[in-house]
């Protein structure tokens, strides 16, 4: 399985010392997954600290290796907490 670094795009934004607005991106971790989706999944289903999820607006996972997806920020594989969540919630009404 290849290791990926957990990334995450934070409700909110980042005021710097200065006054300056920036979009909030935050490190997580690091979990190993089959796939990017497959290491966010298992980051939320375990996440090494407390999160409060409603402050994320979506993760994405960067694997740690040379990958031309990688350094896009979560454009091309955005996972929202919804997606993550309806996992559990779809297989408990079978």
């Amino acid at each position: 399985m290849a290791n990926f670094m957990i990334m995450a795009a934070m409700r909110g934004r980042f005021m710097s010392e200065q006054g300056n607005l920036y979009d909030n991106f935050q490190m997580l971790g690091y979990m190993d997954g089959a796939s990017a989706f497959d290491a966010v999944a298992a980051f939320f289903d375990q996440p090494k600290f407390p999160i409060v999820w409603g402050d994320v607006e979506y993760m994405w996972a960067e694997r740690l290796a040379d990958d031309p997806a990688n350094g896009h920020h979560g454009e091309y594989e955005k996972v929202y907490i919804a997606s993550l969540r309806e996992r559990w919630e779809g297989s408990s009404r079978n």
